[in-house]
């Protein structure tokens, strides 16, 4: 089953990227700041382990989309943009950030980003 976990999405933003996950059947979740240490596999309720890491928080927009297949991710990301719902830092579930906490995503996602914005097609961890 689809499910998207949203972080620090503006009000309007969020009534729209909620609306499209009604539409899609998309189970969706809105993180808190004090859940940001929790594993994002802990957060889907993949896992029981409910340790939680120190970490910072952090405001930036952010989603994290778990079990969406190729298809389903090019509808779901058209609607964003149609809607002018889209966020700049988003990711697949994988079996590397299934481990993470919400603030090592958004730290691995802000350097991608900034590699790309610096012509580059990675960065160094």
């Amino acid at each position: 089953m689809q499910m998207l976990l949203m972080y620090n999405i503006e009000k309007k933003k969020s009534i729209e990227i909620k609306n499209i996950c009604r539409k899609l059947m998309i189970s969706y979740k809105k993180v808190e700041n004090s859940e940001y240490g929790c594993s994002i596999e802990y957060l889907l309720g993949l896992s029981d382990n409910a340790e939680s890491k120190p970490g910072e928080d952090f405001s930036g927009e952010m989603l994290l989309m778990a079990d969406f297949n190729d298809g389903f991710l090019n509808i779901f990301l058209t609607l964003l943009r149609k809607r002018k719902a889209s966020v700049d830092l988003k990711a697949i579930l994988t079996d590397t950030n299934r481990h993470f906490t919400s603030y090592e995503l958004y730290k691995e996602l802000s350097a991608e980003r900034e590699a790309i914005k610096n012509g580059n097609f990675y960065h160094q961890a």
